[in-house]
């Protein structure tokens, strides 16, 4: 049976699952396992989402929970250790049963790679680690008043980087923190993510035409305050300049706070979560995407603005690979996380429509290599790889027969 014949048998491990939860890492283990599930016998472990038993088929992709979904999410926006050690906990009973050719566990949180790297070296079946994001000394700005907590994440950090057969970084600039971090550059392969390019040919215009728009959660990081500071600054220039929020998130309430405080009135719309099919119509009736981050694993929301024909603004940061992904002054702007900044940034492209027409036509043809069809054969690449020379079922049930 040639390489690219062979069926394997994937298990994809990650505590959040699409679309019940809808961030790049649950929307790339989605669109990888239902993609690569036509060649392959594809298994998804998480939590349980959805009702009935631990065991359930999608579109051929296998669920498997491992117990009821709690909250991922504290009331500050953030990630919980409770959530990321009870799911660890949970995990090798299920990954020990299944017997796969190979697993890809997301290291974002990366304390259940610890319990899938126990259940894979138990089996001898490779690991390949996701990493959206390797936070290294960022540690210590996320939690400035628990300074040995803070120490001790980065270290279990820098640890987990040790743990798995591949690494697979989706930004360069990911790859770059991990080999900064100590893994040798060989182990890593960078395949970052995608857009469902159907869906987006299909998505009708909206009516809601906006200026500039905003995709993704509220909260402290994404910076969405210098983006309703910056349309304050605009109104007077830019009489009509209208922006719309997607999303939702504890911020919420002080954003839409200081839009009011700001009198903005209809200048800044607050939409909350919106479907797939809705985001997408929004996005091709705007103008500019802007993302303000500063901590971004990879920046889908710009890519997605690029391929809905939107010139993407993004914050520089030492912890956002956004930047990376754009060509400055070509195809998207970046811009420091300031008012000032993003003001300036957004001041140049409204005020000159021809530039903005040139920007607008070389994002579209930019996010052409940003193809979920693409980058799943790049993943099929990474796992047969990891895979190794094919085994028959009887050789591997001995080998892992326990007696």
């Amino acid at each position: 049976m040639s390489e690219r014949a062979r069926r394997l048998r994937i298990a994809y491990v990650y505590d959040a699952l699409y679309p019940h939860m809808e961030g790049g890492g649950e929307r790339r283990f989605h669109e990888l396992a239902h993609r690569l599930s036509q060649r392959h016998d594809v298994h998804y472990i998480s939590w349980r989402f959805w009702d009935g038993s631990n065991d359930d088929v999608q579109q051929r992709v296998r669920l498997h929970g491992v117990g009821p979904a709690p909250a991922l999410y504290g009331s500050d926006g953030r990630r919980t250790v409770r959530e990321a050690l009870g799911f660890a906990a949970r995990l090798m009973p299920t990954v020990l049963r299944g017997r796969y050719d190979v697993i890809d566990c997301s290291a974002t949180p990366y304390l259940p790679l610890y319990g899938c790297w126990a259940a894979a070296w138990l089996t001898e079946t490779p690991l390949v680690a996701t990493w959206h994001e390797f936070w290294g000394d960022h540690w210590n700005e996320y939690l400035p008043d628990r300074p040995a907590v803070a120490r001790a994440a980065r270290l279990a950090e820098a640890r987990a980087i040790r743990l798995g057969d591949r690494h697979v970084a989706v930004s360069a600039f990911t790859a770059e923190r991990m080999v900064e971090a100590g893994l040798r550059p060989n182990r890593i392969r960078v395949v970052g993510n995608g857009l469902p390019w159907e869906t987006f040919e299909r998505a009708p215009t909206s009516t809601i035409q906006s200026t500039l728009v905003y995709v993704g959660r509220l909260i402290e990081d994404k910076r969405v305050d210098l983006l309703i500071e910056a349309v304050d600054r605009l109104r007077g220039e830019f009489p009509d300049v209208r922006c719309l929020i997607l999303g939702d998130g504890p911020e919420r309430g002080a954003l839409e706070a200081l839009s009011a405080r700001l009198d903005l009135g209809p200048r800044a719309w607050f939409l909350g979560r919106v479907t797939e099919a809705e985001k997408l119509s929004l996005l091709k009736a705007s103008q500019v995407l802007v993302l303000p981050s500063v901590r971004e694993g990879f920046g889908i929301a710009a890519v997605e603005g690029q391929a809905a024909g939107l010139v993407p603004v993004v914050a520089r940061s030492p912890h956002s690979a956004a930047p990376s992904i754009l060509h400055d002054g070509v195809d998207g702007l970046v811009c420091d996380p300031t008012v000032d900044s993003l003001t300036d940034a957004l001041r140049s492209l409204l005020g000159d429509p021809y530039r903005m027409a040139l920007m607008r036509a070389a994002a579209a043809r930019s996010a052409r290599r940003w193809d979920w069809d693409r980058i799943a054969l790049q993943m099929e690449a990474v796992y047969l790889e990891a895979a190794g020379p094919e085994e028959s079922a009887e050789a591997r049930l001995r080998r892992l027969s326990w007696g």
